[in-house]
């Protein structure tokens, strides 16, 4: 800018010390803008607090499956490791990871996902019955692809790699219905729901701002509840019965799940 005044010297001294003066302002200075998010801007800050707590009210623990390995955040190179987990349960494995071809159902409220359910003593004595075994695949009554409006209560990461998620119905309402719905770990790669299950999980990762819950058996509560849609498909899980999953106040009174999530996003409305 020295250089720049010698130069014009037929400019009066005035104009070259107010042309130094404009110069320094503007490199102090960023242009105004229009109060307008950038793209990009960090997602709320839902606020959480880790609750340990005994669930699930059984003694018999779910064998997984020892040739996959289950996501260490000691040794793992990042969430990246997390969020491309496999599946490691055995129980009614075939139903947990893959997706219902039915087509989708209008959205609906918690409330009326729960009372639209079949009974959950008529599902535990159901005819066939419904198995432990890996290859036990959906029923009827669970051959439903459904879209609900929500809100997160609670999170947990279980052994089988999965994302356990407490949802209820509006936290302003007074009664909460909550229900049981799962981010499940991913099957092999040459699975047909691999690529939508695996999108799922990014999904939670960017709803959450990559703060996952990871293993420890503990749940994350939210001090605000975040506000979802999410799509799925329909599950009823013979495995724990109804009231026993889930932090204390927080427990769904059915069994039914949504299992797996096919999709979860912010709910912005």
């Amino acid at each position: 800018m020295l250089q720049a005044v010698r130069v014009r010297r037929c400019f009066p001294a005035w104009v070259a010390a107010l042309a130094i003066l404009l110069a320094g302002c503007a490199g102090k200075h960023p242009p105004a803008t229009s109060g307008v998010p950038t793209a990009g801007a960090p997602a709320p800050d839902w606020g959480a607090e880790v609750v340990s707590i005994a669930d699930w009210g059984e003694t018999e623990v779910e064998p997984m499956d020892p040739l996959i390995p289950p996501y260490d955040p000691l040794t793992a190179a990042g969430s990246g490791d997390q969020i491309k987990a496999r599946f490691r349960g055995t129980h009614r494995r075939a139903a947990k990871i893959s997706i219902t071809p039915a087509a989708a159902e209008s959205e609906m409220t918690i409330d009326a996902l729960a009372a639209s359910v079949e009974d959950d003593d008529d599902m535990l004595n159901h005819s066939p019955a419904i198995t432990e075994s890996s290859s036990s695949d959906r029923v009827d009554e669970e051959k439903r692809s459904v879209r609900v409006k929500a809100w997160v209560y609670a999170i947990k990461y279980e052994k089988d790699q999965d994302w356990h998620l407490i949802v209820g119905t509006d936290p302003q309402d007074g009664s909460i219905t909550y229900f049981n719905c799962e981010v499940s770990g991913l099957p092999s790669k040459t699975a047909d729901a691999y690529t939508p299950l695996l999108d799922v999980r990014k999904s939670l990762a960017d709803l959450l701002n990559n703060k996952l819950p990871g293993p420890g058996g503990s749940y994350t509560k939210y001090s605000h509840p975040i506000p979802v849609i999410i799509e799925g498909s329909l599950f009823f899980d013979i495995d724990h019965a109804a009231g026993v999953v889930g932090p204390n106040g927080m427990r769904p009174k059915t069994a039914w799940e949504i299992h797996p999530i096919t999709l979860i996003e912010e709910n912005t409305d």
